[in-house]
């Protein structure tokens, strides 16, 4: 008798090919797609967003340090982008701070 390496395929034997599917199987065969995940919410793309300009941000400094030059319009580029990353983080902070108050209020509220 010999022996198959671990993870050789095996043909079905003759009986196995004349199984018929049980019910179950025939319905996960045919089972809707799975659902998409939900689209992300605005507060979380916010904060992708604050975490890309954070990684563009540490990659282009990363590479000043390395020795790299660079042109005034990428230096332009960059002050805008840092610019730009301030505000987002600004605007964040505030939506972060407002969702707090909320739940300071509610927990407050007497009923």
């Amino acid at each position: 008798m010999a022996l198959l390496p671990v993870g050789a395929a095996v043909a079905p034997s003759p009986s196995a090919a004349t199984h018929r599917a049980s019910f179950g199987d025939v319905m996960r065969a045919h089972a809707a797609p799975a659902a998409a995940p939900p689209a992300p919410s605005a507060g979380v793309r916010l904060l992708q967003g604050v975490e890309q300009a954070r990684a563009r941000l540490d990659a282009v400094l990363a590479e000043a340090r390395r020795g790299r030059t660079f042109s005034a319009g990428e230096l332009l580029a960059l002050q805008a982008d840092a610019y730009r990353a301030g505000q987002t983080l600004e605007l964040a902070s505030k939506v972060v701070e407002q969702g707090a108050q909320s739940v300071r209020q509610a927990v407050n509220t007497q009923v």
